[in-house]
């Protein structure tokens, strides 16, 4: 199976009137992690003091980064054809499509999430939380609330689950998921 695990860093939790600022991708074939890209992306808005403090992400990091119409198309090839993969992936799809479709792109795909699937496939623990979650599963230590650290993190999460129940048990939990969609 083909995976883009994917995790972005905002200027708040609407779509519709937040931008992107980071921008993580992993992309998994099989189990393995055959590329990476990311990008730190102009939102053309303030970035709240909040987020800053949260990410490490500051105004002048982003000023002359590209905005996210400009990275559009390279983004859209690198998920092309792959299953959507995040840690609360209705955020980050949400986020994605909403800054592809102001860059007039057309994108949808299947989707996996990995707090949903972990619930299912490693039950019991405390938290499904990023940090939490690879904490309890042994997994390296990783860069937090910085996009590519986090999408690294959530692939872990991913191949551990792959290797604990199988391709198709993961298929189960994909939502919106035929085989036409994407290259097995």
């Amino acid at each position: 199976m083909r995976f883009a695990v994917v995790d972005l860093e905002t200027t708040g939790g609407q779509p519709k009137n937040d931008s992107i600022i980071e921008i993580g991708i992993a992309l998994i074939d099989g189990t393995e992690v055959v590329k990476t890209f990311e990008s730190l992306v102009c939102p053309g808005r303030s970035i709240p003091s909040f987020v800053q403090n949260l990410t490490g992400i500051y105004p002048e990091m982003v000023v002359s980064a590209r905005p996210f119409r400009e990275i559009a198309e390279e983004v859209l090839a690198l998920l092309s054809g792959r299953i959507f993969v995040a840690h609360n992936a209705p955020f980050d799809f949400g986020f994605l499509k909403a800054e592809l479709e102001r860059a007039s792109c057309k994108w949808d795909a299947p989707r996996l999430c990995t707090v949903k699937l972990s619930r299912r496939v490693f039950p019991g623990f405390p938290s499904y939380s990023l940090h939490s979650l690879t904490k309890s599963l042994g997994c390296p230590d990783f860069n937090h609330h910085r996009a590519l650290g986090d999408a690294l993190a959530s692939a872990e999460i991913l191949k551990l689950a792959l290797a604990k129940v199988g391709e198709a048990a993961i298929v189960k939990e994909i939502k919106n998921y035929s085989i036409s969609k994407c290259r097995l």
